[in-house]
């Protein structure tokens, strides 16, 4: 009796900052341009709430926060907000929104001061590159995430890095 041996393609994760979201725009319009990849894309960042008389104007800026990153893609993503004790005010759009706004005894694990950590070491990234990506969003860099199989990420990979030069 002969046996096969199925090989087990485990997808990958892609991370990195960009001190503009412009620049994050950018990145997720070179993935868009590949129709062929079933790539999974996540945008975080943080919302720098200025003060309590501004309220409006910080409403408004959600609400074009929120339009842009649903601009970015053809089909519907989801997009949330919450707050972090660490990171302060942050959103979250993409494959990733359900995980951060997932309940846990009445608080959402994006809103548990070690949620964001967690949520990126369960992706599979290394401790040391998410404690990296988890203070550059504290200083207030947007952070794409993509996951997906590995050879649809290396089409991308020197093109998002020098994005960010």
């Amino acid at each position: 009796m002969k046996t096969n041996i199925q090989e087990k393609i485990e997808k990958q994760v892609f991370i990195k900052s960009y001190p503009e979201f412009l620049l994050v725009e950018k990145a997720v319009k070179v993935i868009h341009q590949n129709k062929n990849t079933h790539l999974q894309i996540s945008i975080l960042g943080k919302i720098i709430k200025h003060n309590k008389v501004d309220e409006k104007k910080h409403s408004e800026a959600k609400e074009i926060l929120e339009a842009k990153c649903k601009s970015l893609f053809k089909f519907p993503i989801d997009f949330g907000m919450l707050t972090n004790p660490k990171i302060g005010n942050i959103f979250i759009a993409g494959f990733l929104v359900g995980t951060f706004l997932q309940e846990v005894e009445k608080e959402t694990i994006g809103s548990l001061s070690t949620g964001p950590y967690g949520i990126l070491r369960g992706l599979g990234i290394d401790k040391d590159c998410t404690t990296y990506y988890i203070r550059a969003l504290q200083k207030g860099s947007y952070i794409l995430i993509v996951r997906g199989y590995a050879n649809e990420i290396n089409q991308f990979i020197d093109i998002l890095n020098d994005l960010a030069k």
